[in-house]
């Protein structure tokens, strides 16, 4: 089992999907899996430490958690079946007992974020999956200003169907962003 950090939250725009990178803490290896949108805003919006006006379902999850007096101690990203990634939430119930919980890495990392817990995955996993080496990473704004100048030549060309292209990934970048400029993309 080892220890794997958030590099960042990032759009694909060849495959039109969001990804969360995850990172080998202390190691030159990483790992991408591909989450919603929802998913994706969740996550950025937790890596920041941020609290919605209104509890999301992992601050249910937490809540309930706490009422019935457990404790979530241990996110690890289990197992790789069938192209889908898979993850377990330990619970230390009252009495002592281990529980653990069947989940999808894009709810067990917003609860990991949310309870400032670290986030584990099976060694296998990442033999697997992972890959050597980081990304070279741009910032969000560069990415905009890119995608930006593209869909003016795009305009002017009068490829209207790839400027509506640009045009939706730039909106999905603005989403993600959440108004700070400090969040990272993958340079494609």
């Amino acid at each position: 089992m080892i220890e794997v950090e958030i590099n960042e939250v990032t759009f694909n725009p060849s495959s039109k999907s969001y990804m969360v990178i995850l990172r080998q803490k202390d190691a030159d290896r990483w790992l991408p899996i591909y989450i919603g949108p929802g998913e994706a805003q969740t996550i950025t919006f937790n890596m920041r430490h941020s609290q919605y006006p209104r509890p999301m379902t992992f601050d249910l999850m937490q809540n309930m958690v706490e009422k019935l007096g457990g404790v979530v101690s241990r996110v690890l990203i289990s197992q790789l079946r069938d192209d889908t990634f898979y993850a377990e939430v330990d619970l230390l119930k009252p009495d002592g007992d281990l529980l653990t919980l069947d989940a999808r890495p894009s709810d067990a990392i917003p609860l990991a974020l949310k309870l400032r817990l670290p986030i584990y995955m099976n060694e296998e996993v990442m033999r697997v999956a992972g890959h050597d080496g980081y990304p070279k990473m741009i910032s969000i704004d560069e990415r905009i200003s890119h995608l930006e100048r593209e869909l003016n030549k795009a305009v002017e060309a009068e490829n209207y169907e790839h400027a509506a292209e640009l045009r939706d990934q730039i909106k999905q970048f603005k989403e993600l962003q959440g108004g700070s400029s400090d969040t990272r993309s993958s340079e494609e």
